[in-house]
């Protein structure tokens, strides 16, 4: 049985702080609130489950590990610094980079080798197929002596 997780709305949820607060408060806030990590999307396609992470700059698979601990997917790695600045000559900065490490819940089991994954354009793509709900058992019974 799939688990619903709760959605939050988080366009609307934006909208309603940029009325109150003012874009001003999203400015200030990144500096309080750092990103934990690359940001993803999960969709559910009928065969497997499809996870898209952002992951700019990568230039090597070496700067990117996809682990599988019980039903949880975690992507760790390090995002380069794409430009040296000082920080007296940094005006702004909310890009994500440095080390990472994100955890997704998949709502189901699955194995590593039921996982593929590419990287094209900044994004991580990560396919995962679906076990079937129902799996033969074979049994073993003793052999009868005629």
């Amino acid at each position: 049985m799939k688990e619903k997780q709760s959605q939050v709305n988080w366009e609307k949820f934006s909208k309603t702080i940029d009325q109150v607060l003012g874009q001003d408060f999203w400015d200030d806030m990144h500096h309080v609130i750092p990103k934990r990590g690359p940001a993803y999307d999960l969709y559910d396609a009928e065969s497997h489950l499809v996870v898209i992470a952002d992951l700019p700059g990568l230039a090597s698979s070496e700067h990117l590990t996809l682990k599988q601990n019980g039903t949880n997917l975690i992507l760790e790695g390090h995002v380069p610094t794409a430009y040296q600045a000082s920080e007296q000559q940094t005006l702004h900065k909310e890009r994500f980079q440095g080390h990472y490490k994100r955890t997704i819940r998949i709502p189901f089991h699955f194995t590593p080798d039921e996982v593929t994954s590419s990287y094209k354009n900044g994004l991580l793509e990560i396919r995962i197929q679906k076990n079937k709900d129902e799996n033969t058992i074979p049994i073993q019974m003793p052999k009868v002596d005629e």
